[in-house]
């Protein structure tokens, strides 16, 4: 077993930067450096005394893993780089920018036998980890879905089917629905410019008969992470945002006060007690468990690739 793991972060924007601190923090770590085409990053690697790598060549040279946290657009052929020189790698979301990259870098890390995951950090926070288990007693009949953010300046190589829909989609997919997808409806709407939509609103049907109904936004002025699933004894929401979870059920207490009460009974609400933990952080812990230990990561190259399969569709949908 491979005990602390040398590392190295590829990008150092504003995932970048969560991974470097991170990583500097995790004793299972130890960061080597970065790699940035901006210079100025040198500063970020001071400030954690670290080494700034200004050729990609000399960082694959000198670790064990890298985190691939650089644009969209870079993470097919960084990837596929990182396996050619037999490295483990997390690459952030969305693998590729669409399934077929997806699947040259599944086939290139297959063939290097190295872990691949990837970023898809919603799959670890607490609330969809808590949610998991409960779904395990419970019959779903639909999910709704609401991710909805301002405008982002910083993202210029993805719309927002990659940028935040991506996120719900794989929720859906592994956590909550745990079927095929049959049949998708989606359409979409642009804000700010012809090439990206900015607003979709999806509909999916899957083999077990779940509906789910997905809408992503990055031109609303407001932030807001919410999922409800409806079940056939229950009604969940989730909270992403705020790592809150309640559950409405049917209450079936009677009182026996010996006469005919006149009031009416109320459903129960339960606030489920969610713990305290950083996703990225458990995520990062998740990735050096596959690593040292030979285990499949919580988000698999393959379950990256299945959900862009999915989003290839929508934009066929959208864009045609």
């Amino acid at each position: 077993m491979m005990n602390t793991i040398k590392i190295g972060v590829i990008g150092a924007g504003s995932m970048g930067k969560n991974h470097i601190r991170l990583t500097s923090e995790l004793s299972k770590f130890e960061l080597v450096g970065i790699f940035d085409t901006n210079a100025e990053t040198g500063k970020l690697a001071k400030e954690h005394g670290i080494k700034f790598f200004d050729d990609i060549n000399l960082l694959l040279s000198s670790v064990d893993a890298v985190v691939i946290a650089s644009p969209s657009s870079t993470h097919c052929k960084l990837a596929i780089q990182a396996a050619n020189n037999g490295l483990h790698a997390l690459v952030e979301k969305p693998l590729g920018l669409d399934s077929k990259e997806a699947l040259q870098i599944c086939d290139a890390f297959k063939k290097s036998n190295t872990v691949l995951a990837v970023g898809h950090v919603e799959r670890f926070n607490p609330v969809v980890l808590e949610v998991e288990k409960m779904l395990e007693n419970e019959d779903v009949i639909a999910i709704n879905a609401k991710r909805f953010s301002p405008k982002v300046l910083r993202i210029s190589d993805a719309d927002v089917m990659q940028d935040l829909l991506i996120h719900d989609l794989d929720i859906v997919m592994s956590s909550l629905c745990k079927s095929k997808v049959k049949k998708i409806n989606a359409n979409g709407r642009t804000a700010y410019n012809e090439q990206f939509v900015d607003y979709v609103h999806s509909i999916l049907e899957f083999e077990n008969g779940v509906l789910a109904t997905i809408e992503a936004s990055r031109a609303t002025e407001d932030k807001i992470r919410e999922i409800d699933i409806h079940t056939v004894n229950s009604f969940i929401r989730m909270d992403l945002l705020n790592k809150t979870l309640s559950v409405t059920r049917r209450s079936n207490y009677k009182l026996d006060t010996g006469y005919n009460p006149t009031y009416r009974m109320e459903n129960i609400v339960e606030k489920v007690f969610i713990p305290m933990v950083e996703p990225l952080r458990a995520e990062l812990l998740d990735f050096a468990e596959c690593i040292q230990m030979g285990k499949e990561p919580r988000v698999s190259g393959d379950n990256a690739r299945h959900v862009l399969g999915v989003i290839d569709e929508m934009s066929k949908q959208i864009y045609n």
